[in-house]
């Protein structure tokens, strides 16, 4: 007999919210994740880059995730809910690949957190971030997997409302663990809030280095300098923007976890945002993961599909307009040749494709002595090494690929 919403268990809002409300932002999320990554894997040049590897692995675990929601109630054993039409083996099928997604998504939010510290604040470049990004993909396969099948050996799978998960089986005692509600918090929930804390904790570190930054940029008046500070910051928004798909996706659920284990019933409202919004982490990443392009459009009128040219780093320009005017500044001093010409000549005779202008944005004086005081500064307090210049850069360039 086929299921139909005129079955007994949907003659409520809420029963039928539950069962069709995540089918429909299931399939959002599901085309979502696949456009993520089909459009790594169809260009070599992200394939190759740890960024795109590390959100190529979230949206193939998320699709799996979006897939499970789109199906909701259909694999729980028929009867047991709004359009149930499965078995115990399908719940089964549909419980674990549900717990396993669920974790290594929002783990996969971790990786990407320490990944934009490593760059952001520590200054790695790709080829330093890529030796360590075996360790990037083990943490959330191994945390997503290794509850996924602790919960296929404890039998935990059952249905739970509106999908296959950890929960009580009262008709069938083989399967009803009285500690289901550990289970939960120990496999998922816990996790997620410790997930949660961790990526607030990594973006006030983001914050604060780049609060610092841009106080240090904001005393220099120079073109390249504020264009730095520019990429950072939409650099670092870029971070929070991951993030806050985190949030947004457990925000709901959380609420309504924390009023079942206070023994409280969850308003109709706060289930059907949980059920609504728990898919949702794919079509949020999508979102965040096309933002650049999106800002690139409007700014610059640049096409979404035309990927990123990177310029050569303005801190490597100015390492060598410091260099070049150090040694105007000596070999002119007994000829008293003033330093603003000493300059012109130097950086006219090193070939660079760089497009910028610097001449109205500093104040030189006859003798050349403020100019190299602030540019010292800059280039010294701001800029740690050479290999860590140009990983903003570099990472804008990632981020537009």
């Amino acid at each position: 007999m086929p299921v139909s919403l005129s079955d007994p268990k949907c003659q409520t809002t809420k029963l039928m919210a539950m069962a069709l409300a995540p089918k429909v932002t299931g399939l959002i999320s599901l085309i979502s994740s696949t456009f993520i990554i089909q459009h790594v894997l169809r260009d070599p040049r992200r394939r190759g880059l740890t960024y795109h590897r590390l959100l190529l692995g979230m949206s193939i675990s998320d699709f799996f995730g979006s897939l499970m929601c789109f199906l909701s109630t259909w694999p729980i054993p028929r009867g047991e809910a709004c359009l149930a039409a499965g078995t115990t083996m399908t719940c089964t099928v549909q419980g674990f690949f549900n717990q396993t997604a669920a974790l290594t998504t929002p783990t996969y939010n971790i990786s990407l957190a320490i990944y934009y510290v490593l760059v952001i604040v520590k200054g790695w470049k790709e080829n330093r971030v890529s030796k360590i990004e075996k360790y990037l993909h083990a943490l959330p396969i191994l945390a997503g997997f290794g509850t996924g099948i602790a919960g296929l050996a404890l039998k935990l799978y059952n249905g739970a409302g509106w999908i296959c998960w950890i929960a009580p089986s009262p008709n069938n005692p083989e399967r009803d663990n009285p500690h289901y509600g550990i289970f939960r918090l120990a496999f998922l929930y816990a996790d997620a809030w410790a997930i949660i804390i961790f990526l607030a904790i990594c973006m006030f570190i983001i914050y604060v280095h780049v609060l610092k930054q841009e106080q240090k940029l904001d005393k220099y008046r120079a073109s390249f300098l504020q264009k730095k500070r520019k990429q950072s910051k939409k650099i670092r928004n870029q971070a929070y923007l991951y993030v806050g798909c985190v949030y947004m996706t457990w925000i709901f659920g959380s609420i309504f976890r924390f009023m079942q284990f206070a023994g409280k019933t969850p308003p109709t409202y706060i289930i059907v945002l949980f059920v609504t919004f728990f898919p949702l982490q794919g079509f949020f990443n999508l979102i965040v993961y096309m933002f650049p392009r999106i800002l690139r459009y409007f700014e610059d009128g640049i096409p979404l599909t035309q990927p990123f040219q990177r310029r050569r780093s303005s801190f490597s320009f100015l390492s060598t307009l410091v260099s070049s005017a150090r040694n105007s500044i000596s070999k002119r001093k007994a000829s008293q040749v003033s330093f603003a010409d000493g300059i012109v000549e130097e950086v006219d005779e090193v070939e660079m494709d760089v497009d910028m202008d610097i001449e109205a944005d500093v104040d030189v004086d006859v003798s050349g002595e403020n100019i190299i005081e602030d540019v010292t500064i800059v280039g010294v307090e701001n800029v740690k090494s050479d290999r860590e210049k140009d990983s903003v850069d570099e990472l804008e360039h990632i981020l537009e690929a």
